[in-house]
């Protein structure tokens, strides 16, 4: 069980790696308000990919759950 919990962090880190090199930075998006005023296409610019992190936060999270219990389950250790 460890080393399939090992795997899926290292998978977790590569996949994370694989996706910031095959990220392109995108153009500057002018602002039209005052000077530190977020506008909507550069908020949904900073907020379109979150929805990647926090799924892969919520497997994480439910991952050391089932890990917990299943620990729990075994009994004490021999």
């Amino acid at each position: 069980m460890r080393h399939a919990a090992l795997t899926l962090i290292v998978w977790f880190a590569s996949l994370q790696a694989s996706l910031a090199q095959a990220t392109k930075p995108a153009p500057p998006i002018s602002e039209t308000g005052p000077s530190g005023s977020s506008s909507g296409p550069a908020t949904a610019a900073a907020t379109d990919f979150n929805w990647v992190w926090v799924s892969v936060l919520i497997a994480l999270a439910v991952l050391a759950l089932w890990m917990f219990a299943r620990k729990r389950q075994s009994g004490p250790p021999r």
